[in-house]
């Protein structure tokens, strides 16, 4: 029976950042006031002959038995502690981790213990209990829109009452492993990054720490809350995004309708802005089909570079600064517009009025995201329907057999996974054109894809009607070591980068089913937490599905569920 419940608001308590700009937001803006960039151009001998623009973090926040990321992290939620008085110890309390790479840096070319600090939950882990935290930590790993994904995953998890108190760190460095990958893609510029620029060609990296508290309690906030966010999949392209820009603005104006926002409440949009010609020229579209092409807009990456699993909360923190000072920042660098929608960008710091603002992103694999930060001053109370009217559909995949709610719909005699996977894939496609793509696709995609055709067969939908959260425990640490040993034997490959980022698997499946609704990727030790989230997405989409998706040598499964909501 379906039901009207309040919404608690997710109120926004302190925030912290670390960067080369200074620590503190407040620090850091003032900085930024000023014209400063964390950009500076820094030697990478292994990866480019040239010096490439980077922001790098000085190593002088080193905690003992921590990596040089986790210490930055742990600093970061320290500080917001300390600052607050939350009760570590409490199990209303929880640190959300977003990372794209986490300790990259430790990677070799042979495959890690399992108590390695490579995998990003034993990464989380040993930051939480550095901290004294008595929750399992939640880490989301879903490629440049991570941050903002994190966000709004905590911004649910307080609103439908699951926690108190979450704090969302987001945080990647810049290491060999990432820069190779962006120079075989070609995107890297060398000079600092031009957003919308005309004469942009590519971005800048950088590496960046930055922390920020959800919370339900109002005594906590700092005059401002998440009131609305979304996610969207492009379903077009695992490394290029949609050349319409639907998804995004879709994103966008979901974001909007749900924190009750107007065009005219919004004083500026926070954007991407990487300063790659397809990402600028997206977002135009996106920004424009969603109204908000007349604001005031800017992208912070000319003062920090793309510090990816950060950039999304990060940036809201400086959002929040400019939304709270009514000034906006200049984007540097920009000089003329080279987009093919207007936008409203400038490189001088301007004067802003309005009651939020608009942070958006977007990824590789396809992932889009956008929030509305609000002043709390504005009173947009929410409700949800929710229902218990749900019937369900299971696959499973393991040991050459896959079946279909307890009954077996395929098997291979042979243990081998390549030889499984070929037999799975002809039994389901008979398209040819996907045979080449299937075949470059890493072995983690490979076993999304081919599970997905027999969860989703028969099954009807709209695009934007169905929402996927996969998890597991290994990230994509077989395509890492795949790139590793590729770029340790010569060039690295673009066609091996991409796939170091374990949301690629929902980026591939996006495109091969048409769906267009929230993609997320959690790293855990268990299905728990992501099977917590798909079950909050129900009030949101119609079918929903969650996958625990590994794969490690021959040793492979797939465990999924699809909600669907009754008519």
């Amino acid at each position: 029976m379906a039901e009207e419940v309040s919404i608690t608001k997710a109120y926004i308590g302190n925030t912290c950042i670390v960067s080369a700009l200074g620590v503190g937001a407040s620090q850091t803006y003032a900085a930024m006031l000023e014209g400063r960039s964390g950009l500076q151009f820094v030697n990478m001998p292994n990866v480019c002959e040239t010096s490439l623009p980077i922001q790098k973090i000085a190593d002088e926040y080193r905690h003992e038995n921590l990596s040089r990321l986790e210490s930055l992290m742990h600093k970061c939620v320290a500080d917001i502690v300390e600052k607050t008085g939350i009760d570590v110890r409490s199990q209303r309390n929880v640190i959300v981790f977003a990372t794209t790479k986490g300790n990259i840096a430790d990677l070799t070319t042979e495959m890690p213990e399992n108590g390695s600090r490579i995998y990003l939950y034993n990464m989380a882990m040993r930051v939480s209990q550095s901290l004294d935290f008595q929750t399992k930590p939640i880490v989301i790993s879903n490629a440049c829109i991570s941050g903002v994904s994190a966000v709004i995953a905590a911004q649910r998890m307080i609103e439908c009452g699951k926690y108190d108190n979450v704090v969302v760190v987001g945080g990647d460095e810049v290491t060999d492993f990432t820069t190779s990958g962006f120079l075989a893609f070609k995107s890297v510029s060398q000079n600092p990054c031009r957003p919308y620029d005309a004469s942009r060609d590519g971005l800048s990296l950088g590496e960046a720490v930055a922390a920020i508290l959800l919370t339900n309690n109002k005594m906590l906030s700092q005059g401002y809350h998440i009131a609305g966010g979304a996610m969207t999949n492009d379903a077009n392209h695992i490394s290029g995004p949609s050349r319409t820009g639907e998804p995004l603005a879709e994103a966008i104006r979901t974001s909007m309708a749900e924190a009750g926002a107007e065009i005219s409440d919004v004083a500026f949009v926070n954007a991407h802005g990487t300063a790659t010609l397809y990402n600028d020229e997206m977002e135009s579209k996106a920004i424009s089909l969603a109204g908000l092409s007349e604001k005031p807009i800017n992208s912070l990456k000319p003062y920090f570079g793309h510090t990816l699993g950060a950039s999304g909360v990060i940036e809201m923190v400086i959002g929040i600064e400019e939304l709270r000072h009514h000034t906006l920042l200049g984007t540097l660098g920009y000089q003329s517009l080279g987009t093919p929608m207007p936008l409203n960008v400038s490189a001088q710091n301007r004067p802003v009025e309005g009651t939020c603002f608009v942070k958006t992103a977007s990824g590789f694999g396809g992932c889009n995201a956008s929030v509305v930060v609000m002043a709390d001053e504005v009173d947009h109370a929410k409700n949800e329907s929710v229902t218990d009217e749900v019937c369900t559909r299971k696959c499973h995949v393991k040991n050459g057999v896959i079946s279909v709610d307890g009954s077996d719909v395929f098997s291979s005699h042979s243990a081998d996974f390549s030889q499984f996977v070929r037999e799975a894939y002809h039994a389901v496609e008979s398209d040819a054109k996907y045979s080449i793509k299937f075949s470059k696709m890493s072995d983690l995609c490979r076993l999304g894809y081919v599970a997905m055709h027999h969860l989703l067969k028969g099954i009807s939908y709209e695009p934007y009607d169905v929402a996927i959260v996969m998890a597991n425990r290994s990230s994509s640490l077989e395509a890492d070591l795949k790139h590793w040993r590729i770029f340790n034997e010569g060039e690295a490959s673009p066609g091996a980068f991409v796939y170091t980022l374990p949301n690629i698997v929902l980026g591939e499946v996006a495109i091969r089913f048409g769906i267009k609704g929230e993609t997320i990727f959690f790293v855990d030790n268990q299905v728990d937490t992501a099977n917590e989230y798909a079950k909050m997405l129900l009030s949101k989409y119609p079918k929903t599905v969650v996958a625990w998706i590994e794969k490690s040598g021959d040793d492979y499964v797939f465990d999924a569920t699809l909600y669907m909501k009754k008519q």
